[in-house]
This record gives structure tokens, C-alpha cells and sequence, in this order.
């Protein structure tokens, strides 16, 4: 694998095209239910106007989306049969090319226009906010089960990535399995920690893979880096060896011990217990929950997505996760049906767990 520099550079991708969009009805009350449909995806009514930068964008965690009423292809509309189309384009950080088309209708409701690796047509697409976040929610055409969610979201793709490594794979706090009694805190807000490399908090940089991408090797020196990676317990950290320069590769270094951190509280105040709370708290994206799984992945969704029921005190009725949850001090076995009580971010998240581990298991 071909990497640049360790070093953080701050990016910015861009799609740029020259956008002459649709007009629509303007805002005001009394609105059809498809300009509020049009309103809730692109941000605004009126999209005949330039720029286009104040348009909503969502991503799936992995990449970036924004919507079109044409075809950045050939830079036509194209409606089908039962109404417009919205294109939403988009890339990573790293490249473009990635694409969904809608359908929109006359009633507002929009359904995914062609079948490929991820959606079957015809499946529901729905605008929903659920605690405080705009989300698109793409459900099976047949089940109606939640198969994917976007975000609508601020800023920039890259710093949204290092946010995720400080939240989902390092924030918190630590104690080593072996050596040092010093307790760890990685800062959940910066690329700070403490109680590693010294008593006090030491800087790191994040590695950037293809030099656009921010992955999680933390980088304190020329000469000390190491790989995170989240385990059931907390972080496994390996010694990273770099290549040349002008090669750019790097490689485990196995002549160093990996460093075995075990969390024992979380990197913020007023989450339910468990190894995996944030999945509770807030709907994420697929790629989110990938990475908050870690390693070894499907043993651990399996886990983040039992840990849902057994804070309602689910009586477990397999061995192995009655096992492992009457170890944890905070459970406590009462019911033997809790699905009443599951909250919409809690469903909403069963379900996407539910679809990566169909899709590990393929």
C-alpha cells in the first residue's frame, strides 16, 4: 500500500460543474408536498440560483453526496415516467464517481430508480429528523426494513473522517494490560493524549492514506507511529514501520510489543453503559458502525447489537451472549421481550448492524 507523507493535510473536493437547475415554486405556506420533499433534499426551493454551495449535502459516512435535478453526465434532465429525478453525486475524499438516482413524484415520495449492488428499485427513500439530525432513510421495497441511512451534514469530508477515529476508534479512557499503571485518555476533540508516550499529553498527527484520506495511525514522531485499532476490550496499538520516502510504504513492525489498551470509561459523560453506548445515542451511518465495530467485526456487531436489548434487561435465550453479558455488572436479566421499549435510533441501527453482518457473512 502507497502512502505519502505523515503529515495532516487539510483537504477540499469539490465537484465542479456549471448548474443550470429547475425552478421551483417559491417558499411559503401551503407548499405541495413534493416542493416540501425538494425543500428537505436540497435545502431550498429556488434552484435556478448560483451557487450552488448553500444546497444541502449528505453522506453515507464514506462518501459525500449533493443533489441535482440533471444528469452530470450529459448535463440533460431526464424524468422518468412517474416523475423527476434527483441525482445525487458525489465522491470521497480520494476520488469521484459515486452516484444514486431517485425518483421524486407528484406526491413526494421518493423511491430509488436503479437496482445496483446496494438498492433494489423501488425502494423508499424518506427525509425523517430524528433527534435533531436530517437523515435519509433507504428501506427495502418489499420488507421495508432499513437498509441504509445518509446524513445531511457541515464542512468538510476529511475533517469528518478524523472525527471518526477520535469517536468511535480512540476516545476514552484507559488502563495498559501489561506495564504502566498510567492511565490513557485520548481527547475526543483533538490529537492529543495523555499517559502513552508521557505523563502529560503528547500530540500525534493522523497518516494519510493516498494523501487525502486520514486513517488511524497515529504518528508522534519520525521514528513512533502506531496503527489503532478497536477490539471488544478497548485498542490494540501496533508498531508502524515507515519505508523511504520516496517509496511511502509502511509495515507492522514486529520487533516492537503492541500495546494493549483496555477502556474503562468513555470519552463523554451521559451514555448508557455497555462496550458499544453510541449506538443508543445517535443513528450511524453504515460505515460509522463499521468502524466502531473494530475488530474481530462480526463478533463485535454481534455484540453492539445484542448490547441494545440487554439494557432493558433482555433475558438472553443463547448461551453465548447470556454469558457474556452476566459478566458486565450493569446487566440485569428481567424481560423476555423488550422491543417495546427500543427507541427509533435503536431500531433504525439494529437494522443497519443487521445488513453489514448479511454482508460479512456472504
Amino acid at each position: 500500500m502507497i502512502f505519502k507523507n505523515c503529515i495532516k493535510i487539510s483537504k477540499t473536493f469539490y465537484l465542479t460543474a456549471v448548474i443550470s437547475l429547475f425552478a421551483t415554486a417559491t417558499f411559503g405556506q401551503g407548499r405541495t408536498a413534493r416542493e416540501q420533499t425538494i425543500l428537505n433534499v436540497f435545502g431550498r426551493l429556488n434552484l435556478a440560483d448560483d451557487p450552488y454551495d448553500d444546497l444541502f449535502k449528505w453522506t453515507d459516512g464514506d462518501a459525500f453526496y449533493r443533489p441535482f435535478f440533471f444528469d452530470l453526465s450529459t448535463f440533460e434532465t431526464t424524468p422518468r415516467a412517474n416523475g423527476d429525478t434527483i441525482y445525487f453525486y458525489g465522491g470521497t475524499t480520494h476520488e469521484g464517481g459515486y452516484g444514486m438516482n431517485v425518483l421524486l413524484a407528484a406526491d413526494g415520495k421518493m423511491t430509488v430508480a436503479d437496482e445496483d449492488w446496494r438498492y433494489k428499485k423501488g425502494d423508499r427513500v424518506e427525509y425523517r429528523i430524528v433527534n435533531s439530525e436530517k437523515l435519509l432513510i433507504i428501506s427495502d421495497v418489499r420488507t421495508g426494513v432499513v437498509k441504509d441511512v445518509l446524513k445531511k451534514f457541515e464542512g468538510q469530508l476529511y475533517d469528518r473522517y478524523i472525527d471518526y477515529i477520535y469517536q468511535y476508534i480512540l476516545a476514552g479512557k484507559y488502563k495498559r494490560m501489561e506495564g504502566s499503571s498510567e492511565t490513557v485518555v485520548f481527547n475526543r476533540d483533538k490529537s492529543v493524549v495523555s499517559g502513552l508516550i508521557s505523563k502529560g499529553e503528547t500530540p500525534y498527527t493522523l497518516f494519510d492514506d493516498f494523501g487525502d484520506t486520514p486513517i488511524p495511525i497515529l504518528c508522534f514522531s519520525k521514528d513512533m507511529a502506531y496503527k489503532a485499532t478497536r477490539i471488544l476490550i478497548g485498542i490494540e496499538l501496533f508498531p508502524i514501520q515507515f519505508g523511504p520516502e520516496d517509496v511511502g510504504e509502511w509495515m507492522v513492525d514486529d520487533s516492537q510489543p503492541t500495546i494493549t489498551l483496555i477502556k474503562t470509561a468513555e470519552g463523554q459523560s451521559g451514555l448508557p453503559p455497555g462496550r458499544f453506548p453510541l449506538v443508543s445515542k445517535n443513528v450511524m451511518t453504515m460505515a460509522e458502525l463499521a468502524i466502531y465495530a473494530g475488530e474481530p467485526k462480526l463478533l463485535n456487531l454481534k455484540v453492539m447489537r445484542n448490547e441494545i436489548f440487554a439494557r432493558y434487561g433482555y433475558k438472553f435465550k443463547t448461551a453465548d451472549m447470556a454469558d457474556f453479558f452476566g459478566t458486565q455488572d450493569w446487566y440485569m436479566p428481567q424481560y423476555d421481550d423488550v422491543t417495546s421499549k427500543l427507541t427509533e435510533i435503536e431500531l433504525i441501527n439494529i437494522a443497519l448492524i443487521q445488513v453489514l453482518e448479511k454482508n460479512i457473512n456472504r
